[in-house]
């Protein structure tokens, strides 16, 4: 698997998603995401899960952007982050 990059991360301990909170995703640049590559949304330093989802974000949604496509994780990193994994 690709090394994660860092791009618009969030670095919290401890993260709560408000109900009702929605997500943009912007790929300004149009590039590729080369399949496998995970992108950190949020980096939860905590041993604690993200409370909450984003409504627009459900965890396991596929999305495409800008000809990538994109799972969501809310388990992603070590175990509790909010990853987007770019998937074929």
């Amino acid at each position: 698997m690709a090394k994660p990059s860092v791009v618009g991360e969030v670095v919290a301990n401890g993260v709560a998603i408000n109900s009702g909170a929605s997500f943009a995703f912007f790929n300004n640049r149009g590039v590729t995401v080369p399949v496998g590559t995970f992108l950190t949304v949020i980096s939860n330093t905590s041993a604690s899960p993200i409370a909450g989802v984003f409504d627009n974000l459900p965890d396991g949604l596929v999305f495409t952007d800008h000809g990538n496509t994109f799972e969501v994780s809310y388990e992603g990193g070590d175990g509790n982050d909010l990853t987007l994994t770019s998937v074929p």
